[in-house]
């Protein structure tokens, strides 16, 4: 993995095309100055522009720096595991080499002091400078979800809502928790869901078997997103309907999906992607250590997964997250749907900062965050830019100097 921290003038990037998503752009020219995106258009409008760097990758493309906000590790780094010295600096720089620009560390099911302690050195990896990807903020899921759709989560550490552990969860995040994950069924939601949009916090549902009136309930007390849309709740029904089928006909969510092959059918995907409004559509990882890293047995929170022929699996088979990274899942999304190329993009993209509310990241237009990835025509990362820096350089393309 090439490395440089250049920072310093004018960047400009020359690609075979731009997704921004909102259009695409053929023959394009991307200029980045302090970390920004300066301008963008056609190449030809840029001939007499002379910045200090030039980039000719005329066989690549470029789109907004991929945002994941549920990832519960990768390259060997368990985010549960954050107080006890987890290198996310080194989870970092591997999520930069597949694309990804932000991320939201996402915690799992634990005991009460245990999980704040977790919170805790979580927030503080949002405040630092790290190497990749930065951390934009904490997913909490759980530990208030419904035991009967626990998946990866350990039964024991479920327990039902207290908004008293809710407000020193949110005291150790000092400011950094963005999403927090809850059955929508349990005892004490609606006080939940106001106490978490007081704070700023998007409440999200999942690990749930609530019913339809459960479900708008909560949507209308202010919870605002599905997670991971019918992994951990109740599947599409003829006779009842539930979060899964609320998440693909009421538009007021926000629904996240993971495309890695894996946790759902193809068909299924491609499903939600003709009900749900494009622009409401979040792709997820949902990935967890073994990402990034191969077979072999990894832990998950304190469970061991089993790592086989590319399925993740705790000792009773349950499935364990995901080992595939967000530039896997670009391309499977690609072959699933009917989405056209641009609204692919976004929904790794701009749909995912929209969504929480990331306002200068997620476009590539004059003024947003110097945030991007380059591709090849065969979709696998090129380079990765944040907020102006080149923090990973595969092929070690050298600029022309001006």
């Amino acid at each position: 993995m090439e490395m440089t921290h250049e920072t310093n003038g004018e960047l400009l990037l020359q690609l075979s095309h731009c997704l921004t998503p909102t259009h695409r752009i053929n023959n394009a020219a991307i200029v980045l100055r302090g970390g920004r995106i300066l301008a963008v258009g056609g190449m030809s409008a840029f001939k007499q522009t002379q910045p200090s760097r030039i980039f000719s990758m005329t066989d690549c493309y470029a789109l907004p720096g991929f945002v994941d906000t549920s990832i519960y590790g990768t390259g060997g780094c368990d985010c549960m595991h954050a107080d006890r010295g987890a290198d996310i600096a080194e989870m970092s720089r591997i999520l930069a080499a597949h694309g990804v620009c932000t991320f939201f560390p996402t915690t799992m099911s634990y005991e009460r002091e245990g999980l704040q302690r977790v919170v805790e050195s979580l927030a503080d990896c949002c405040d630092e400078q790290l190497p990749g990807a930065v951390a934009a903020g904490i997913h909490i899921e759980g530990p208030f979800i419904n035991a009967s759709k626990h998946g990866a989560h350990r039964e024991r550490y479920i327990r039902p809502i207290d908004l008293g552990e809710t407000a020193e969860l949110l005291q150790a995040g000092k400011g950094k928790i963005r999403i927090f994950t809850f059955a929508p069924e349990l005892d004490g939601t609606v006080e939940l869901v106001e106490k978490l949009c007081a704070e700023n916090v998007i409440p999200a549902m999942g690990h749930t078997i609530a019913n339809r009136d459960q479900v708008v309930r909560a949507i209308e007390a202010g919870a605002s997103r599905c997670s991971h849309l019918y992994n951990s709740m109740e599947p599409l029904k003829q006779r009842d309907v539930g979060l899964a089928a609320l998440a693909l006909t009421d538009a007021r969510l926000w629904v996240e999906l993971i495309p890695d092959g894996i946790h759902i059918h193809p068909g299924m995907i491609d499903l939600a992607c003709r009900c749900i409004p494009h622009e409401k559509l979040v792709c997820i990882s949902n990935s967890m250590a073994a990402a990034g890293v191969g077979d072999g047995t990894f832990k998950m929170g304190e469970d061991d997964t089993h790592i086989r022929d590319g399925r993740p699996e705790l000792e009773d088979g349950t499935l364990a997250g995901s080992i595939r990274c967000l530039d896997d899942d670009y391309r499977n999304l690609s072959t699933y749907t009917n989405l056209d190329d641009t609204e692919v993009a976004a929904c790794f993209t701009s749909n995912p900062a929209a969504s929480t509310g990331l306002t200068d990241r997620g476009e590539i237009k004059p003024g947003r965050r110097a945030d991007i990835v380059v591709l090849d025509a065969e979709h696998n990362v090129q380079m990765t830019i944040v907020e102006g820096r080149i923090v990973y350089n595969r092929r070690n393309v050298q600029p022309e100097e001006h």
